[in-house]
């Protein structure tokens, strides 16, 4: 689910500590950019690029343990289940090539994949993707579109849109769906109502925004939550509805993934106690899955923290969400917002993989029973 950054807080695309060195290769079947400029080259160090995806896998959908680095240069991940009922996950990559790719496993180990089309072009203002998967088989696709690349004017208020595809790559773009003051990062599901929810941050206010929709195409507020991060909705079997979310745990518990709970379509929420995943580190930008054996497979973001401290410009305060401080290197701002600072950087462990034959992931609709 901008969900592309972070929690860096107007990082619409959101910290396995991984060198530099470590980065993937180009991707495959992808010719080198042409001759990048200055500018985009220094923004390719940064951003995303300072970004890991994880994996962490649960009984419950409560405990979380972590299975281990999936993609690296790869931030604000989100998984979805792909036509055919293959686990791939949606994600951003920094530098030239800054914009959503859509990951997909390969014997015991994830590919970059593919670049994902809007309208048949590959925008690199686009981030932050949420996918619901629709009874048909199709994806739906919903984004924060910001002001990185390409000299796009920025914006105090940030636009949610949305897009449909048959094939997961190549998607048509529906409109914009939704619009706040310094959102990013949108989680979308349907409820069991056949009723559409919708939860973006506002890092810079420690926000949450809940906002409805009867049909998906257009929601309104129906709820604004204090001590948020970048969240991420998932209904559970019963009906009920969870908020996850990187923050504190309370009762002297370190911060981690936590999560509040619903029962009423959204409107009110309370805190569940503890966190649902604790990673040394930084972890932000949960994706939860539920997968057909019952179990819940969780995607989230890492960062290498020397790496977002060597290349990040300083942004002004109050600056609006995607918003790029003048004479800035053109890429994705990098800042965190208040109460969502890095841990310390850890050593990473060795990359990890979901290994073949995994579970295929349920749609984020209403669970199949």
């Amino acid at each position: 689910m901008m969900r592309g950054a972070t929690l860096a807080a107007l990082l619409a695309t959101g910290v396995a500590f991984v060198a530099l060195a470590q980065q993937a290769p180009p991707m495959p079947g992808m010719p080198p950019p042409a001759q990048p400029n200055a500018q985009m080259q220094q923004a390719a160090a940064g951003g995303p690029n300072c970004h890991q995806t994880h994996t962490a896998l649960s009984r419950d959908g409560m405990a979380f343990n972590a299975e281990g680095e999936i993609l690296v240069r790869a931030s604000v991940p989100d998984g979805v289940r792909l036509p055919g009922g293959t686990l791939g996950v949606y994600y951003v990559t920094g530098g030239d090539d800054h914009g959503i790719f859509l990951g997909k496993p390969s014997g015991n180990r994830w590919e970059r994949g593919e670049k994902v089309l809007l309208d048949g072009v590959f925008d690199g203002n686009a981030v932050d993707p949420d996918a619901v998967n629709l009874p048909d088989g199709r994806i739906r696709l919903f984004y924060y579109k910001g002001s990185f690349v390409g000299g796009a004017a920025p914006s105090p208020i940030a636009p949610f849109y949305s897009a449909i595809s048959t094939d997961g790559v190549r998607f048509t773009v529906e409109g914009k769906v939704f619009e706040i003051e310094g959102g990013t990062d949108p989680s979308v599901v349907v409820l069991p109502d056949g009723s559409w929810l919708l939860a973006v941050a506002r890092a810079q206010q420690q926000q949450m925004v809940v906002a409805r929709s009867t049909d998906g195409t257009r929601f309104e507020t129906v709820a604004t939550l204090a001590n948020g991060g970048i969240p991420e909705l998932l209904v559970l079997p019963n009906g009920s509805v969870r908020l996850f979310f990187n923050g504190s745990g309370g009762n002297g518990v370190p911060p981690g993934m936590v999560s509040r709970i619903s029962t009423d379509g959204g409107r009110t929420w309370r805190d569940e106690l503890g966190t649902r995943l604790n990673h040394p580190g930084f972890a932000a930008d949960p994706s939860v899955v539920r997968l057909d054996n019952g179990q819940y497979r969780m995607f989230y973001k890492t960062a290498d923290q020397a790496c977002e401290q060597a290349n990040r410009p300083a942004m002004p305060p109050g600056a609006p969400a995607g918003a790029m401080p003048p004479g800035a290197p053109i890429g994705p701002p990098q800042t965190f917002g208040p109460g969502q600072q890095p841990l310390p950087p850890m050593p990473g462990g060795p990359a990890g993989g979901v290994p073949q034959g995994q579970p295929k992931g349920q749609p984020k609709g209403p669970p199949t029973p």
